[in-house]
């Protein structure tokens, strides 16, 4: 049988229990301390079902002893919790017989769970009110697990939701909200003897959908309504009402509810709504959490969870904590407004600075300076300061050079420099204004000022870059010298060129003192590299990635942990590797979308990421790891001239000019930000991928990595940790595609040594998606073992004390691999990578660091003295370095307007990768192991054939095939080895038609390979067909490609002569113009196996000449083929289906995942929930045979299930991990 290793999903259920917040994760019950944000303990409760309620309630008479039910579609199960003893403990009163779990199953949905105070009658026998989906009430005795009683309403229908007034059993009622967009309220011991059902005491009407959530606050008499209709209703109870709520003494009448308000705040539904003595508190399918006054106003409103939707909430009024939980698996704290340690909100109040100024003046450049000042230079070339300690305005001094146009740039050290129309440049300490440096350096005004570091201490001498930039692009490195008796020495050290642009000046700059490389971002929104030469002329660029940041301009340039990041106003920031050849990128990521003016990243002492920038006309700090805003003004846009001082007395403080006149915002201190975050989020939407890279060893601990991909556009590489406690982190995120992430294939860089199965051997990952859009990575993830730090690990070990007989990795790529002896060089260890600590089994989190404010223009250290952000050494480190990326585009001809001329445009083309498979050239080829080939299944009905070259970094599609004409939903490839030892590459795709083509790609492969070693020099020539045994040049062209992320994609035009026949290609255009290319146009071998979709395909090599094929569909069923290789012509294989099987009913809805396993096994899964274990059985001689028998399944607790890995440990122990709306790892049982 298979059991749970490890499973996510999204927090259905919350509930506090003292110090203790009790969480429903799946079938789980996880225990968080809510005081030092610790996960204690997690236990699964429930078999068949998913936790949706967790009730408690004081256990007698024990101090800190809790009964909890919990209960999930029509299961209950209760379980009692001590937290004075760390444990937790089940009660076997709801045992039934048979049932080892202590489950117990009613005939309805449960919607809400009760425990009642002991009556006189009965005794100190605890019991429970279950309200159920049909509007009934069932009395439950929890001793005697059993019904007491069930009592039905009058009014019969289908509830949305149930919720209980009440402590005991006489005064019990239940508010219901039903479908017909109502609450009803009636009381279950109203019933009589001669009644079959209780009548109702009052109806709730007014919402225009139907009703998600009840909460009543009985202090207070009010109760509170969510629903569809996204609104939030306020209800104040009076009267007799008011009494039978309260005692459950009194008759009733009609209209005893009254509206208070009608709130409108969120963008969707609205799932659940608490109620305090001051607050009314909602989540919803936005993802947000709005706190309301009882006034109707929005107090506070949470943001941090990814995704669509905030499942669950909880409220814990004693303690100020509000806790929610999403479908992004995350679970975070938020304090209630009035607090004690409450952060005020991110929203700032503004005022406004009064500038002692004549009628005629008016301020015009603004910058912040040290910790407590802020600049401000006026049209009239006054330079003004403002104490924010002292709030009192100074003149610093006065010059009318200065006057109409004044460039303002201070350094971290307090020196400013100005530059005027005039071409003059003045540099002095804003404390020795009159101790300056002043110069008329060009004939034009001065564009531009950019300081590049200064030391904070002014006692010293100490040296200060600054980067003027003037017309005609001609940027000048100056270098000051600073005491404090001296004043200020400002050498001429070299000059540049910026290459030409038409707004062509500098806008941020990096030094690297460790090698004198300049990097230089302008406002055409390139990036350029220099080195300082001793020639009088100025110096080119070595490096320039024109247009990387788009056409607004790049904002910000810095060094973090020997990484240059780089912001711009396209919204997005990107990381590079800084080396003697230049900047080569390695990540690009943005905020989210709408953000699309960032300004400048910050990194904090624990290092969190915040960014800096303007959503529309707002100005906005985002913590990047929590996911919210820090700080939000409203300013008017990024235009103004602004400044801010993250960290004060009072706060932050932000100030920006605004109708001639200085604005200042107070907001809440971003440096002592902290943001209590129990469990952080995986994926915002449905998984859709994941994918295998190989095992990680940290302290005798061992961690599968793994890639998974989502709809929300992200792609994580996540550590799984299976012994002791499993566990979860995500390591790196990749944000760089523009659509949803479908499919992901890796592809190992196999070397002579190593194995592929250790994840410090750098893989290559592949993504697509939608938008027609594929990217390439390199991954690779070090331990301490690998790193030689600390703890030396074995996780690589070719003799480890395990068995290795199944030790390879399973997966598509080395299942088929031929035996090859070939000799590689050692790939290259790439630089520089992200680390992250792997908490351990009693590690705490919420650890919350200073921000450190960092200029614009930023002094790379030499990377020795670079500051770190933990003092020990971290765990797992993961190195994620962007290589290539490939969009199709097709150019159509448009007409702006009537009768103009036709216009040809570049637009991308709406198609969707569906799956990918991948495999290295070495493969096929020794000498081209630099190659790698993707087979895609594409929605546009077209198999397309992509080649990577890791020499050149570029994507290239040579082959396509229409032959489908339908979406092609699945792919995977195989190996075969013919009598003469040549090795043939076989492709297979299935269709929504429902047939599986075979296709032998080895004359299409070697005709690449071929044209790759002979064309180096020679141009491209059309040839419209090639037939069969025809020697003829032979055309091949890249695709029109787009590269997202700046990088500068080189389109290679070759040519060969192709000296052997290639059978059944031809030469043609395919679906885009004017880009031709190879064409498949008939498999090998067709199947037609399912009715509908081929959702999943996997192949099994049994023999040299036999291969099994598996595959499950829309149609319910499994289907396997065994494909027999003949070889009636040398060298010339021929793929044939000698033998079938099926299980037409494998599941009962579609399967979405099958894998051959060794042993003679199948795995598959499917949108039922379930993963069932499969046994073929061939028989080969004398007429092939096979047969398929079930073995066992298991429910998966994943929605939606989309995808389906395996893989094996060191030991030859099978994990399987499903994935979709969470991800869950099971390990089967040996047959």
């Amino acid at each position: 049988m298979m059991k749970t290793e490890y499973i996510t999903a999204p927090v259905t259920a919350l509930a506090f229990a003292g110090d203790l917040l009790l969480t429903g994760e799946g079938p789980c019950l996880h225990l968080y301390d809510v005081t030092s944000t610790e996960h204690l303990q997690v236990h699964q409760m429930l078999t068949h079902a998913n936790i949706h309620g967790i009730r408690t309630a004081a256990a007698g008479i024990e101090v800190d002893c809790w009964d909890v039910a919990l209960f999930g579609q029509k299961t209950l199960q209760l379980v009692q919790i001590r937290p004075t003893e760390n444990a937790i403990h089940r009660k076997g009163v709801l045992v039934t017989p048979g049932d080892q779990h202590g489950e117990c199953e009613v005939h309805d949905w449960i919607w809400d769970v009760c425990w009642l105070l002991p009556d006189q009658t009965q005794g100190m026998a605890r019991q429970l009110a279950l309200a159920l989906g049909h509007n009934t009430v069932v009395l439950w005795d929890a001793e005697a697990q059993r019904s007491i009683r069930e009592v039905h309403c009058q009014e019969k229908c289908i509830l949305y939701c149930a919720h209980f007034i009440g402590s005991s059993w006489s005064d019990l009622m239940l508010a219901a909200g039903t479908v017909f967009r109502e609450v009803v309220l009636w009381k279950p011991c109203d019933q009589k003897e001669d009644q079959d059902c209780v009548s109702v005491l009052q109806r709730i009407t007014g919402h225009q959908g139907v009703i998600f959530s009840v909460c009543y606050h009985p202090p207070t008499g009010r109760l509170c309504t969510a629903s569809d209709d996204r609104s939030v209703r306020l209800w104040q109870v009076a009267g007799p009402l008011q009494q039978v709520l309260d005692t459950g003494e009194g008759v009733a009448t009609a209209g005893e509810f009254e509206l208070v308000f009608e709130v409108y705040g969120h963008g969707s539904r609205v799932w659940d709504v608490q109620l305090t003595q001051d607050y009314i508190i909602s989540v919803g399918e936005d993802a947000q959490c709005i706190v309301w006054n009882m006034q109707g106003e929005i107090a506070k409103t949470f943001r941090g969870h990814k995704g669509n939707s905030i499942w669950s909430l909880a409220v814990c009024e004693q303690q100020g904590l509000v806790a929610t939980g999403g479908g992004d698996t995350s679970i975070r704290l938020w304090e209630l407004p009035g607090s004690v340690t409450c952060q005020s909100e991110a929203v700032g109040t503004s005022s406004t600075l009064n500038l002692p100024l004549s009628l005629d003046d008016f301020p015009r450049s603004l910058a912040s300076c040290l910790a407590h000042l802020f600049l401000v230079v006026t049209d009239q070339g006054s330079l003004y300061s403002y104490n924010t300690a002292t709030c009192q305005w100074s003149l610093v001094l006065q010059d009318p050079i200065y006057r109409s146009y004044s460039l303002l740039e201070v350094s971290a050290g307090g020196m400013v420099a100005m530059g005027s129309l005039a071409g003059t440049i003045k540099v002095f300490f804003i404390s020795a204004p009159n101790a300056c440096w002043e110069s008329a350096v060009y004939d034009g005004k001065v564009l531009s000022l950019t300081w590049m570091g200064q030391n904070a201490d002014r006692t010293v001498s100490s040296l200060g870059h600054l980067l003027s930039c003037g017309p005609e692009g001609e940027v000048i490195w100056w270098t000051t010298h600073t005491a404090a008796e001296e004043g200020i020495t400002v050498q001429k050290t070299a000059t540049f060129q910026l290459p030409y642009s038409r707004q062509r000046w500098l806008t941020c700059a990096l030094l690297s003192q460790k090698d004198s490389t300049l990097v230089c971002g302008d406002r055409r929104g390139s990036l350029h590299c220099y080195r300082k030469q001793d020639e009088d002329e100025p110096t080119q660029p070595l490096q320039s990635l024109i247009g990387i940041h788009g056409k607004t301009g790049v904002t910000s340039l810095q060094m973090h942990r020997n990484h240059v990041y780089s912001t711009g106003r396209d919204g997005h920031y990107r990381q590079f590797q800084l080396g003697a050849t230049g900047l080569q990128l390695l990540k690009n990521n943005r905020v989210y979308k709408g953000f699309d003016w960032l300004e400048k990243l910050t990194f904090s002492e624990d290092g969190e990421m915040l960014a800096l920038g303007f959503h529309t006309s707002n100005f906005v700090v985002w913590s990047l790891s929590a996911n919210e805003p820090l700080l939000q003004v409203q300013c008017g846009g990024g235009h103004r001239a602004w400044g801010i001082l993250p960290s004060t007395s009072q706060g932050a403080l932000f100030a920006y000019i605004k109708a001639r006149a200085v604005q200042l915002t107070k907001g809440p201190s971003i440096s002592s930000s902290k943001r209590l975050i129990l469990k952080d989020s995986l994926h915002g939407r449905e998984i859709t991928c994941l994918k295998f890279l190989g095992w990680a060893n940290n302290e005798g601990a061992p961690y599968a990595i793994c890639a998974t991909s989502s709809e929300d556009t992200t792609i994580n590489i996540v550590a799984l940790k299976h012994k002791p406690v499993s566990d979860l982190v995500v390591l790196d995120t990749i944000q760089d595609h523009i659509s949803s992430v479908r499919c992901l294939t890796v592809c190992p860089q196999l070397t002579t040594s190593g194995s592929s199965q250790c994840a410090s051997s750098p893989k290559l990952l592949f993504s697509g998606g939608g938008r027609a859009q594929l990217k390439c990575y390199r991954v690779s993830v070090s331990s301490h073992c690998d790193s030689g730090g600390v703890h030396k690990g074995k996780p690589c070990s070719e003799k480890d004390t395990c068995t290795h007989q199944n030790m390879e990795n399973i997966t598509q790529q080395d299942r088929h691999l031929p035996k090859v002896d070939v000799s590689v060089k050692e790939t290259k260890e790439p630089q520089g990578y992200r680390s992250v600590d792997i908490p351990s089994a009693t590690s705490d989190s919420g650890n919350n660091g200073t921000l450190q404010e960092e200029s614009t223009g930023h002094c790379c250290d030499d990377p020795d003295t670079e500051a770190t952000t933990s003092h020990v050494p971290p765990a797992v480190e993961c190195h994620i370095e962007y290589l290539a990326c490939h969009n199709l585009v097709e150019r159509r001809r448009r007409k702006k307007k009537s009768g103009a001329a036709q216009l040809e445009e570049e637009e991308e083309v709406e198609m969707r990768y569906m799956a990918l498979t991948s495999w290295q050239g070495r493969q096929v080829d020794p000498h081209s192991a630099h190659l790698f080939f993707v087979a895609a299944a594409c929605s546009d009905g077209f198999l397309r054939l992509f080649v990577y070259d890791d020499s050149k970094r570029n994507i290239q599609l040579f082959c396509v095939s229409d032959f489908h004409h339908h979406c092609v939903l699945s792919v995977d490839h195989f190996f075969t080895t013919t009598t003469d030892g040549s090795i043939h590459t076989y492709v297979i795709s299935g269709a929504t038609d429902g047939q599986i083509a075979v296709w032998n790609v080895t004359p299409i492969l070697s005709a690449f390979l071929s044209s790759v070693r002979h064309s180096n020099h020679r141009d491209i020539t059309e040839q419209d067909t090639v037939e069969a045994g025809v020697k003829v040049p032979h055309t091949l062209s890249t695709e029109r490609t787009k590269c997202q992320g700046g990088m500068n994609t080189s389109t290679t035009k070759d040519m060969q002569d192709v000296n052997s026949p290639v059978p059944k290609v031809q030469l043609k255009s395919g679906c885009l113009r004017k880009t031709p290319k190879m064409k498949m146009e008939s498999p090998d071998a067709l199947l037609k196996k399912h009715q509908s979709g081929v959702n999943a395909i996997s192949i099994q090599r049994v023999n040299s000449h036999h291969y099994l094929l598996a595959s499950g569909g829309d149609d319910n069923s499994l289907q396997i083929t065994v494909l027999t290789v003949r070889e009636d012509t040398p060298n010339k294989p021929v793929i044939v289906a000698t033998a079938t099987g099926s299980a037409h009913s494998a599941h009962a809805a579609t399967i979405t995942g099958v894998h051959v396993l060794d042993g003679q096994s199948i795995l598959t899964t499917s949108v039922d929930q379930r993963v069932n274990m499969w046994k073929y059985q061939l028989i080969l001689k004398p007429t092939t045979q096979c047969h398929l028998s079930f073995l066992y399944g298991k429910f998966s607790h994943i929605a939606d299930i989309a995808g389906l890995e395996c893989w094996n440990d060191e030991c030859g122990q099978q994990h399987i991990a499903v994935c979709g709306h969470g991800i869950q790892v099971l390990s089967p049982a040996h047959l």
